[in-house]
């Protein structure tokens, strides 16, 4: 590979003296970019690709591709929110070999009349009913509605948001299209919405650096090679389900939403805490990524946004593991862990137990609660377990047969803890 580096410099319009007091909102970022030239070893020059811009930790912007354009430097410019308080900039690039740039850093303050109070935006999305009735499910429309509640209600307790908006997308609401849309103006995309859209979806604004964007999904889901889709209420396939063949596995991969779609759709999504909690089969598998390591790589998929976004990603399953509903709950056992164990009892306040629940004890609850439950249950024998799956056609590894049998939830955290963490419940 060629090590050669490119160079970057962050700079802004400000002179050195007014970048300690930012008293306007929006600010005018401009990265400048030069390659390394060629030389006696190296007959073009290094390149500069992909770059990303980040404030406090958190990506703001990506430049994908050729950012020089046959040049040996360029300045990129755009605007960007500024907070109260501190603004650590940074930024980096890839050479054409994907060889990471050094840093490049900047430190603004913004002035005490930035200060902002930020809204809880929750999406909740449920599917039970779906074009195709034979995939349809029992609880995952209450679970959507457990969690929206539930969430909002402890928010609202809690009060660090001015206002706490809940949209919710069930059943035949749940489409491709309107799911797609809701993240979009979550990321100041303002696509016009259908005139089928739910009327919800125009509740939804641009999200701020000051507020919180918690994503939730339950329903179908299936892993199909290194992707993974949300398979939406408008699936596509309409024949049965005991009969599906490869035609019309592929017919419903290309009516879902894959993972990189997600990874698109929340790119531009700026706000301090986002949340993403997929109930569904084989949801594990929206964490894989050809690079397994968690880094600034140059590499794409939902796993890779998390990192750079500072987002935090709790899946139902593994990605070879179906995500499994209870008659006797009325719950997926995620939502369960989640919903009337985690906040409900309180029972995720643990480290430290405070009567504070921090959405990484709210995480590692659920991570540990749903195998509990089932080993439980299965040893006892007293229940029937109902699979989520979504189609016979998801690929699955050989595993043994203890580790089939039980579910475990995956999560990704956020690469550094935050100054001030998302609380999801207090006493």
């Amino acid at each position: 590979l060629d090590p050669r580096q490119p160079t970057i410099r962050l700079g802004t319009q400000l002179d050195d003296a007014s970048s300690k007091n930012i008293s306007d909102r929006q600010l005018l970022v401009k990265v400048a970019i030069k390659e390394k030239t060629a030389d006696g070893s190296h007959v073009t020059g290094s390149g500069a690709r992909d770059v990303r811009l980040f404030r406090n930790g958190s990506l703001v912007k990506v430049w994908r591709g050729d950012v020089l354009k046959g040049q040996s430097e360029t300045t990129l410019e755009t605007t960007i929110p500024v907070v109260s308080g501190d603004n650590r900039l940074t930024a980096y690039a890839f050479n054409r070999d994907n060889v990471k740039s050094k840093d490049a850093e900047l430190n603004l303050v913004g002035s005490e009349s930035l200060r902002r109070d930020g809204t809880a935006y929750i999406l909740a999305i449920g599917i039970n009913a779906y074009e195709n009735s034979q995939y349809n499910l029992k609880f995952a429309a209450a679970d959507a509605q457990a969690f929206g509640e539930e969430v909002t209600r402890q928010q609202q307790k809690l009060s660090r948001y001015k206002r706490v908006e809940i949209i919710s997308l069930s059943d035949q609401e749940a489409t491709k299209t309107n799911i797609i849309a809701a993240l979009r103006r979550f990321s100041g995309v303002e696509d016009a919405l259908p005139q089928t859209a739910p009327a919800a979806l125009k509740r939804i604004q641009t999200a701020q650096p000051e507020d919180a964007v918690l994503v939730f999904y339950a329903g179908h889901g299936t892993a199909h090679g290194l992707r993974f889709y949300l398979i939406p209420h408008d699936l596509g396939y309409q024949g049965n389900r005991s009969a599906l063949d490869a035609a019309g596995f592929k017919t419903i991969l290309d009516h879902s939403i894959s993972d990189e779609e997600l990874e698109l759709a929340v790119e531009g999504l700026d706000a301090s805490n986002l949340l993403m909690v997929i109930d569904a089969c084989n949801s594990g598998q929206a964490l894989e990524a050809e690079e397994k390591r968690r880094g600034p790589m140059n590499s794409k998929g939902l796993a890779q946004l998390a990192y750079e976004k500072g987002m935090y990603i709790l899946t139902a399953a593994q990605g070879y593991q179906a995500a499994l509903e209870s008659s006797q709950l009325g719950h997926g056992y995620l939502t369960y862990a989640l919903i009337e164990e985690g906040l409900k009892t309180n029972a995720a306040d643990a480290a430290p137990k405070d009567n504070l629940v921090f959405v990484r004890e709210w995480l590692d609850f659920a991570t540990e609660r749903v195998p509990q439950m089932q080993e439980a249950k299965i040893k006892s024998r007293d229940l029937t377990m109902q699979s989520s799956g979504a189609t016979s056609g998801a690929q699955k590894p050989t595993v043994d047969a203890t580790s089939r049998d039980i579910q475990r939830p995956r999560v990704f955290y956020r690469r550094e803890i935050e100054a001030k963490p998302l609380v999801v419940a207090k006493r």
